[in-house]
């Protein structure tokens, strides 16, 4: 994602531009559902609004994967005024009828085009973005004092020669699906829908068996069995913290957890097999209008006159450890810390498609590299098959 581009000025012109609400309106109730850990930031970035505004703010940690269980709690009047969700889940959104366009709420300005597209369907907007998530490789300083690695070959040696010696028992201590692997299938030419420069072009056109992909299949098979790759198949970072393992694939979420193991690790992008970087998946965590909600007015004004806001989005970065999606928050990130790392690795990682049709994708191509992870399948023949079977169940629409 292009996360670095012209500042924004004149913030009180584009507010009121974009539909700003005379604060005698304000009072009254909002409920939020925001990301599981998330509650207590947002809560402190939004009391000085709330309370000026006499407004009770319910922000409630009930999000995780998915859509908050929106496509049937909109409908049944049981849902929040505003939901959190990562943009993947926008196409699936828009289609089940449960969110509101926010193209006439958003300042565009504030936002990278390739963010914004993440939240776009149909030519509209339907979230504000906040910030924007990618994992990174993580290395272990005592065991790799050289530091991140520059290229493939010399990860891939590094790691083989730590577990050859008895110093590592794994290379890379990752989950084995296709959101952490995703960088690892890129650099060997698979993808999921056709794209160009980060734009889905054919979601017809589907790459889990690509030619490329087909040819290079093998070696994710010879990786496994040199555990490179972790057969434990585990989102646990043990071995890495533990000192048994000189790479780790990590995210934002991680840095607590390394920081309190107390080890020295550097954060960088992952070196592609053919040279250059490997492309992870990048995610948008937004905040979506239930188009049942029960404020609308109100909702729209706190988009506008809160989360918009340059302070807003600083005080969360610094409170989740996330990468803001707001350029000038962006900016203003000192560019040596460990979350700026994130961002400059992100910066060129691939949007996660936001098409209704992922969650199709996420169940054949996850079982794809399940059934490789525990034996049953060669890489290739795994992947051929979801490939098949993922393009016949998009053909049935």
């Amino acid at each position: 994602m292009k996360l670095h581009r012209l500042g924004v000025g004149l913030l009180g012109v584009s507010l009121a531009f974009f539909g700003s609400i005379a604060p005698a309106q304000a009072a009254g109730t909002l409920t939020i559902w925001v990301n599981t850990g998330d509650a207590d930031a947002y809560k402190a970035a939004s009391s000085d609004w709330a309370a000026k505004n006499n407004v009770t703010l319910n922000i409630i940690a009930k999000c995780g994967l998915g859509d908050c269980g929106m496509s049937k709690l909109g409908p049944a009047g049981a849902g929040p005024d505003l939901f959190f969700a990562t943009h993947d889940n926008t196409g699936a959104l828009v289609k089940s009828g449960v969110v509101t366009s926010l193209s006439s709420t958003i300042n565009k300005t504030l936002y990278p085009t390739a963010v914004l597209q993440g939240v776009t369907s149909n030519y509209q907007q339907y979230a504000i973005p906040i910030s924007v998530a990618n994992i990174a490789l993580a290395t272990n300083l005592s065991l790799v004092p050289a530091g991140a690695p520059k290229t493939w070959k010399e990860l891939e040696s590094t790691a083989t020669s730590l577990i050859t010696s008895g110093k590592a028992s794994v290379g890379i201590v990752t989950h084995l699906d296709g959101y952490f692997l995703q960088p690892f299938f890129d650099s060997l030419g698979g993808f999921i829908f056709a794209n160009k420069n980060g734009s889905y072009t054919n979601t017809k056109q589907v790459g889990l068996y690509s030619k490329a992909l087909a040819k290079n299949a093998s070696l994710m098979d010879q990786w496994l069995a040199e555990k490179l790759f972790d057969k434990s198949n585990t989102y646990d970072g043990s071995a890495f913290s533990n000192g048994k393992a000189p790479y780790a694939i990590v995210g934002p979420w991680s840095i607590d957890g390394l920081d309190k193991a107390g080890i020295k690790y550097e954060i960088s992008g992952i070196p592609s097999v053919n040279g250059g970087t490997a492309r992870s998946f990048s995610g948008v965590t937004s905040l979506y209008m239930n188009r049942f909600a029960k404020n609308k007015l109100l909702a729209k004004q706190y988009l506008t006159e809160v989360v918009q806001t340059t302070a807003f989005s600083k005080s969360i970065s610094i409170s989740t450890n996330s990468y803001p999606a707001n350029i000038e928050a962006a900016a203003a990130i000192d560019k040596k810390s460990v979350i700026a790392k994130f961002g400059a690795y992100g910066a060129v990682c691939l949007p996660m498609p936001n098409v209704a049709e992922m969650g199709q994708v996420w169940t054949y191509w996850n079982n794809a590299f399940a059934d490789w992870a525990s034996g049953k399948a060669k890489f290739g023949a795994a992947m051929q098959s979801a490939a098949n079977d993922l393009t016949t169940a998009l053909a049935k629409g």
